[in-house]
């Protein structure tokens, strides 16, 4: 697929203020694409959400690997590392202050669905307009109005709503890869964590999807926006104000010149 046309299409119909992201899943013993840069460049361990912002604002084709993270809830949801225990995870949820008791922690961490460890061995994310590989994600941050228009996009030809699951403090590092398990896309919320320490603006949530898909999404935009389905928003401005009292009364002191 043309990815750096696909892009252009994005941009045309949705407008992001930063760059629509293609993420590759990296399997055990796959490799990141050539020229990916890696936090070590920097002597840094990060979380994932820094490194998503810095492939979606420096337009950087980026990569980690487990031993480039440091946030821990993030290699475990991700299974970069090995859980003995579902509950040591649901506690330290308990820990953070999320849930008043343990039982309900529990009951969170079984809904999001923490995955297996020994799956994955990193994730490249890059502009989908540079894609060195193809992506098994397609990944754009905008704002509650251009989600919007992408899931019109999506259900278009799909004919099924978008779900959001969130949890309102954190692990959208999960929910934005979950499409490459699931195969269906998702609205995503980022929470505490990444919006801290990836520095995603309080306005802006992501539409992730399979990239298998993006065919029937550009196309979809394409129809809709042909139907009056557009961004930005077209507000409607065919009407007459009312003149309240003060207008009134200036009116009254103006004269035709």
């Amino acid at each position: 697929m043309d990815y750096k046309l696909a892009a252009e299409r994005i941009n045309t119909f949705i407008r992001p203020q930063s760059f629509p992201l293609g993420i590759k899943i990296l399997k055990k013993g796959e490799m990141l694409p050539e020229g990916a840069v890696r936090p070590k460049k920097y002597n840094l361990k990060i979380s994932l959400c820094q490194w998503i912002t810095l492939a979606r604002r420096w337009g950087r084709n980026a990569g980690v690997l487990a031993e480039d993270i440091n946030c821990t809830p993030c290699l475990a949801a991700l299974g970069f590392k090995q859980l003995e225990n579902d509950v040591d995870f649901a506690a330290y949820l308990l820990d953070m202050g999320y849930f008043k008791d343990l039982a309900l922690a529990e009951k969170a961490t079984k809904e999001l669905s923490l995955q297996p460890s020994g799956e994955i061995d990193g994730v490249a994310m890059f502009p989908l307009d540079k894609a060195p590989v193809d992506p098994d994600i397609v990944l754009i941050y905008g704002t509650p109005a251009q989600m919007s228009r992408l899931v019109s996009g999506y259900v278009y030809h799909f004919g099924e709503l978008v779900e959001s699951n969130t949890t309102g403090f954190g692990f959208s590092c999960l929910a934005a890869l979950k499409p490459y398990w699931t195969g269906k896309p998702a609205l995503v919320h980022p929470g505490r964590g990444e919006r801290i320490l990836g520095g995603t603006d309080e306005i802006e949530m992501c539409f992730t999807c399979p990239a298998k898909y993006l065919p029937q999404l550009l196309d979809g935009l394409e129809k809709t926006h042909k139907k009056g389905s557009r961004y930005p928003i077209q507000s409607y401005v065919l009407y007459e104000p009312p003149t309240i009292p003060p207008m009134a009364a200036l009116d009254g002191k103006l004269h035709n010149s």
